[in-house]
């Protein structure tokens, strides 16, 4: 019996031996296998979570970009909706001008003697404040028309405010609408104080029912920050309208990527923010002029083309200017030219007495 029982103590040892190092082992597996990174999972449950893993949610989408059609730059959502073409005054008792730095494009073209006006296209941003406005031109309508804008005035010239008036483009009379929807400013006397929001625009568009879905035309721009052919580098140019006190002086910023403007030796800053303007591309064109009335109003040809300068990123290219349906666009031996994105300010200058060569002083650095 005693024999049996030292036999069975024995086999009980043994097994229980067994048993320790079997789960020794186990356990060095479970150890192993955590340093490895391995979770503690069933392999075909940790390939049905991977599985989940990869279908791609509604909220992990990407929201589309849209692009600006008169700068080119990157908007949140689509700007389907119509511009407005506001008049705005550039006398010496006009400047500084607000909101032009807001606007996707100007036109910068005499009125009368050596003063010139502008025809600024406002879009893709809503200015707080815009002016002084002032009265119209045939020709600014009619470059008005090109990009489908709404366009704005506080009167006109006889032709000017009869085309304007009619049924060529939709029209906002500033006028009809002082003190309601355009403000006075007692900094200023009149006629150089008159002023406006985008906001009001198009509360008064509203008002007399003018179409406010109909957006402007795209314009070419290069996907590049700039355009790849080659040109001469000009840090700096001028472009004289007659007077110093008028002529316009433009200076490549690198850190804006533009050209700051100056206007009779001052900067054009923003009245209200003091921020610069300074267009990424500024286009000079020689148009024909030709001068109509005792009061120096002109007749200029805004759609027979001819020669142009486009200045981009610091360099003058040579080039030609069409006029596509009505808006002003580079051409280099007969195939358009691209814009950089950001804002285009256009200088049209008299082709008359030498045209470009003459109107266009620049400090050349060559390459």
């Amino acid at each position: 019996m005693k024999l049996y029982v030292n036999k069975m103590f024995l086999v009980f040892a043994l097994l229980s031996c067994f048993l320790l190092v079997a789960c020794s082992e186990e356990s060095a597996g479970e150890n192993d296998n955590e340093g490895q990174g391995v979770e503690d999972t069933p392999v075909e449950d940790a390939d049905d979570e991977a599985e989940i893993e990869e279908i791609p949610t509604e909220e992990a989408e990407q929201k589309a970009d849209y692009d600006a059609p008169l700068t080119g730059l990157p908007l949140d959502e689509e700007a389907a909706h119509t511009a407005f073409g506001v008049m705005i005054e550039n006398s010496t008792s006009a400047r500084p001008q607000t909101g032009l730095y807001q606007a996707d494009l100007v036109y910068e073209v005499l009125s009368e003697a050596t003063i010139t006006r502008f025809l600024a296209i406002f879009h893709s941003q809503e200015a707080e404040r815009i002016g002084p406005i002032r009265s119209a031109r045939d020709y600014y309508v009619h470059l008005n028309k090109g990009y489908d804008a709404i366009y704005v005035s506080a009167g006109g010239s006889p032709s000017g405010l009869e085309l304007a008036e009619s049924d060529y483009v939709p029209y906002i009379s500033a006028q009809t609408y002082d003190q309601q929807y355009f403000s006075r400013s007692s900094e200023r006397s009149a006629p150089h104080n008159m002023y406006t929001t985008f906001s009001d625009l198009v509360s008064v568009a509203e008002l007399i029912g003018l179409n406010l879905e109909n957006a402007p035309p795209q314009l070419p721009f290069d996907s590049e920050t700039s355009t790849s052919r080659t040109g001469e580098e000009v840090d700096e140019f001028e472009v004289l309208y007659g007077s110093s006190s008028n002529n316009v002086k433009y200076e490549y910023d690198e850190k804006l990527n533009g050209y700051r403007r100056s206007n009779g030796g001052v900067p054009t800053e923003d009245h209200d923010t003091e921020t610069p303007v300074a267009p990424q591309n500024v286009f000079v064109v020689e148009a024909s002029h030709r001068v109509i009335d005792d009061a120096g109003r002109r007749d200029i040809d805004i759609t027979s083309g001819g020669e142009a300068y486009l200045f981009q990123d610091g360099v003058k290219h040579d080039v030609d200017w069409q006029s596509d349906d009505g808006v002003i666009l580079p051409y280099h031996e007969g195939e358009p030219v691209q814009f950089v994105p950001g804002q285009t300010w256009i200088n049209i200058v008299p082709k008359e007495n030498g045209g470009l060569t003459s109107q266009v002083e620049m400090n050349i650095e060559g390459h």
